[in-house]
């Protein structure tokens, strides 16, 4: 049966709120195009119909917000009693004064981002997949429902992030002391670059394609165990065979967030610039746009974008 609103021309998206012909219809010529601008399509739409799928990455911004001003208020009573010894033994009593504080706080943040990654990112990754395959779906997004999800499967999802974490760092830091050890030995150019550009912008330029390589291997293990329920293992295994499959475009959606977050990584690398040239608390505010941007942009379009993708993808994969 052919839709009396398709024959007369009217606009699917609009008619499918009035026939069930033209929504299947819809979501069959979205599945048939699974382009970047259609992907990316489906998740705006998404955000701008489903105000609640913001809200796990509102939670993580605002968490992270709290706890990095408590990081950066560390030197000062009463905060000091706590914090200021941990960064005193690791880092030096230095730190604790102006405007050297201000050369750790992006160290500080990172670790902090790290923790919190592994700790309430997974969980809220878990369920902003669940809430986004709804909307998907043209569903209601039930934030309670969406969060016991990823309760219920909180401990796979937190071994899926810290195994991450861990293989993206190790590589990172074994390339750092494979440099190291190279120009220490003696050496003064590697395929005739200084060591001033290995340690500098191309060891970040490595760093950046390093992790998104191994967000890409991963980065399906998330649907698989919220929508398709696959056991972790098994979702361990799939994820890297779908991000082959599925490369180009997983990698392009990957990287075109990090675009927005790019100017954050350079700011953050001269931090003493900005000390010098500018002026020390440049670094605070730097560092608070980082987190805006790496929760409600980076992290947001990568997790919806992918998910997306992968539900365009189901019967393929």
């Amino acid at each position: 049966m052919v839709c009396p609103f398709f024959l007369k021309g009217f606009d699917l998206d609009k008619a499918r709120g009035e026939c069930y012909t033209c929504h299947i219809l819809l979501q069959k010529i979205n599945m048939k195009k699974p382009t970047l601008i259609n992907t990316y399509n489906l998740v705006f739409k998404a955000l701008t119909r489903q105000q609640k799928l913001w809200v796990p990455f509102v939670i993580f911004m605002f968490t992270e917000l709290v706890l990095f001003m408590l990081l950066y208020v560390a030197p000062r009573q009463p905060f000091s009693v706590v914090l200021a010894p941990p960064i005193k033994a690791f880092w030096g009593a230095r730190f604790l004064h102006y405007p050297a504080n201000f050369l750790l706080l992006p160290k500080l943040g990172a670790l902090l981002r790290n923790y919190l990654t592994i700790f309430l990112g997974s969980f809220l990754t878990g369920t902003a997949v669940v809430l986004f395959a709804e909307a998907f779906q043209e569903k209601r997004v039930k934030l309670r429902e969406g969060f016991k999800a990823g309760l219920k499967k909180y401990f796979s999802l937190l071994i899926v992030v810290s195994l991450m974490t861990v293989i993206l760092f190790g590589l990172v830091r074994l390339l750092e002391i494979g440099l190291t050890r190279y120009f220490i030995s003696g050496h003064k150019t590697l395929l005739f670059l200084k060591p001033q550009i290995w340690m500098g912008p191309l060891l970040v330029a490595i760093n950046l394609v390093v992790a998104v390589l191994i967000q890409g291997m991963f980065v399906y293990v998330f649907p698989l165990l919220m929508l398709n329920n696959v056991k972790l293992l098994p979702a361990l295994l799939r994820s890297p065979a779908i991000f082959i499959k599925l490369f180009w475009p997983t990698v392009s959606l990957i990287v075109l967030p990090f675009l927005f977050y790019m100017p954050i990584i350079v700011l953050q690398f001269k931090t003493g610039f900005l000390i010098d040239r500018v002026f020390p608390e440049a670094v605070l505010y730097v560092c608070i746009a980082g987190i805006v941007l790496s929760s409600l942009v980076l992290d947001l379009l990568i997790t919806f974008s992918t998910t997306a993708l992968f539900l365009q993808n189901q019967e393929k994969i």
